[in-house]
């Protein structure tokens, strides 16, 4: 009687990461913008460490940071709420967004 070979398993196809490689490179920050927020991170440190009243100083700079966190949320904010959520889109009206149906 021949000696039968059990069949060599082959191995798993790696899964495709298409969907999440696209997700990735749409959320993907652009290096030039990390390395301009460095920048204002060593500016902002240079100026806190050169000034006379360095609490003051830093208390103007994140202030300064604050207002600008502030208007990209709000934009964000704004852009999100245009695309899915119902608001008030004047007197007696309300605009509806994708998201609502």
């Amino acid at each position: 009687m021949a000696a039968v070979k059990p069949k060599a398993k082959k191995k798993a196809a790696p899964r495709k990461k298409a969907a999440a490689s696209k997700k990735a490179a749409a959320t993907r920050i652009d290096k030039g913008f990390i390395a301009a927020l460095k920048t204002v991170e060593d500016m902002a440190i240079a100026q806190i460490g050169s000034a006379r009243d360095p609490f003051g100083t830093g208390l103007v700079i994140i202030a300064e940071i604050r207002k600008v966190t502030m208007r990209i949320e709000n934009e964000i904010e704004d852009d999100a709420r245009a695309l899915t959520e119902a608001y008030d889109s004047g007197p007696g009206m309300v605009g509806v967004g994708l998201g609502v149906f």
